[in-house]
């Protein structure tokens, strides 16, 4: 097992803490999700399902921050029915097409790579959404909105909060890891680049990208790392054009909603032919051992 491997392998936090027991409010389910979806439906609600696990501090903040936080559990308990889902855990469960599943291998069915993760359901177990790490309470309640009020009809996610922040003025935090412009990323097998490619995704007066840059970019083991990929950025809000490693020719924003991603920051890693490897929120140090495990 190389040294990346040993420090990603599951369950490994650093900084974990203790989770706390779900809120009392979250739906006491017998985990057959048909039934829930069918419950929830006739009470003109939606299925939310929470994937956590042991010691993950994301999860603790949520709970602790978002979890019982007065305005946010009563928009909660309004439109949606929560159900928690330990992404390691060995309980049994029925989706809603009747095939039967412990929770880890229902999480790995549902591509769950990091937790916390929010799922929202339709009625027929379509999703909705997927919420991937922790969301800031305002953000949270867009999220919320966004589905009660049944806007995921008409609208992408990207598109709409997008909208909400059409008048967000400011600039990037600035680093000279971050290539300069014109992008002109196209790759492939017949032209293979000569580094992988990492692509942020940021937006001003982000709170959560600058947390990231005061406490992450600054590390020796995340310049080292980066310093061996090439590196741009985007403002995720942003016109700025570009050619996209398929060749395609587009924009920061509509390249940020088609790759259908639903945080900021972000990193979207590709290879040296273009193939997406995986995305990953920039929120923890763990950053740094996702990059040494693509590269080694």
């Amino acid at each position: 097992m190389s040294v990346a491997q040993e420090i990603v392998k599951q369950g490994d936090f650093l900084g974990a803490k203790i989770i706390d027991s779900p809120p009392s409010w979250f739906k006491t389910s017998f985990m057959d999700f048909s039934e829930d979806l069918e419950e929830a439906d006739n009470k003109g609600r939606y299925v939310m399902i929470y994937f956590h696990q042991n010691g993950c501090p994301y999860c603790a903040k949520l709970i602790k921050d978002n979890f019982y936080n007065e305005k946010l559990v009563s928009k909660l308990q309004k439109y949606f029915d929560v159900i928690e889902t330990n992404m390691w855990g060995d309980r049994n469960l029925t989706d809603w097409t009747g095939k039967e599943f412990t929770e880890k291998e229902f999480s790995t069915h549902m591509k769950v790579q990091f937790t916390p993760t929010l799922v929202f359901l339709s009625p027929k177990g379509k999703t909705i959404l997927r919420l991937n790490g922790y969301q800031s309470i305002e953000k949270m309640h867009a999220s919320l909105d966004y589905i009660a009020d049944k806007i995921y009809l008409k609208q992408s996610y990207a598109s709409y909060l997008n909208k909400l922040k059409q008048n967000k003025i400011g600039q990037l935090n600035p680093h000279t890891i971050f290539a300069p412009g014109p992008h002109l990323l196209t790759r492939n097998k017949n032209s293979p680049a000569q580094k992988f490619l990492a692509v942020f995704f940021e937006e001003p007066n982000c709170t959560e990208c600058d947390s990231f840059h005061a406490k992450l970019m600054p590390l020796k083991q995340t310049q080292d790392y980066l310093k061996q990929m090439q590196v741009v950025r985007f403002n995720a809000l942003s016109n700025e054009k570009l050619i996209t490693p398929t060749g395609k020719r587009t924009t920061a924003k509509d390249w940020y909603e088609k790759l259908k991603l639903t945080y900021k920051p972000a990193i979207v890693f590709f290879d040296k032919t273009g193939m997406k490897l995986f995305e990953k929120m920039l929120i923890s140090s763990s950053i740094i051992y996702i990059a040494l495990w693509i590269m080694f």
